[in-house]
């Protein structure tokens, strides 16, 4: 069984891992009511990061 756990927006803010602004970026960055597997989650975060402000 290969199932990969997904997780919502609210749990990845929730996570000790999460700590300070990480945690503000992980609200901007995740969308309500979906779910995201970790590596996911990891990779939207880090293209919100790199993104340019304009």
């Amino acid at each position: 069984m290969s199932e990969k756990k997904t997780f919502g927006k609210e749990q990845f803010m929730s996570s000790k891992r999460r700590q300070g602004v990480e945690k503000d970026i992980a609200a901007a960055a995740l969308e309500d009511g979906k779910m995201y597997t970790l590596k996911e989650a990891e990779k939207r975060i880090q293209d919100f990061k790199k993104r340019k402000v304009e």
